[in-house]
């Protein structure tokens, strides 16, 4: 399952500007509005993200992509973050070997043993978190974490990234439009 964060905006408040000689100018603004709202939502999102799992920085990187707006047509511009849904390998997280098997901080603050687990290195230079099917030496299956946009569903996060791009929108379209216009 994964998450879309959209940013919605008032298209009534820039109808009169949109067919005269300034369309122009206020397409432009509105592309360079909405990549500045979703590098901002990005980053709020990954900040969010880190603050309730302690995943390494390019897990998360990998999990957030960024819509950008497709075509001309001002009507149908649209901006988001989508948030994979797919569980993370368990050595993306602290984790430290023990006798007992592997102890593993997903959520920060709450160290879990995973009894039986052991680290290792593949041939190919892969390193996880590994965990036997049964008494046999082989198969053995990589353990998987949580996924990163298991922190964006709790109450308000998602909210909360959404609100960070549109303040940023607003404040960049504000400031950028005299300038376009201007030239």
């Amino acid at each position: 399952m994964s998450v879309a964060i959209d940013v919605k905006w008032d298209r009534s408040q820039i109808a009169a500007l949109q067919n005269g000689p300034l369309e122009g100018a206020l397409k432009r603004t509105l592309r360079k509005a909405g990549a500045t709202a979703l590098r901002d939502m990005k980053s709020e999102a990954g900040k969010r993200i880190r603050s309730r799992k302690r995943i390494k920085a390019r897990y998360i990187t990998r999990a957030l992509t960024l819509r950008r707006a497709k075509g001309g047509d001002i009507a149908n511009m649209e901006w988001a973050v989508d948030v994979s849904g797919e569980s993370v390998p368990l050595v993306a997280y602290p984790h430290r070997q023990t006798k007992k098997g592997v102890s593993v901080e997903v959520n920060r603050g709450k160290r879990t043993l995973i009894a039986g687990s052991f680290v290792a290195a593949m041939k190919s230079g892969h390193q996880g978190v590994f965990k036997r099917r049964g008494k046999a030496r082989l198969p053995i299956d990589e353990l998987r974490g949580s996924r990163p946009v298991d922190a964006l569903l709790h109450k308000g996060e998602a909210a909360a990234v959404a609100a960070r791009g549109g303040a940023s929108f607003a404040t960049t379209f504000t400031r950028v439009l005299p300038l376009e216009v201007g030239k």
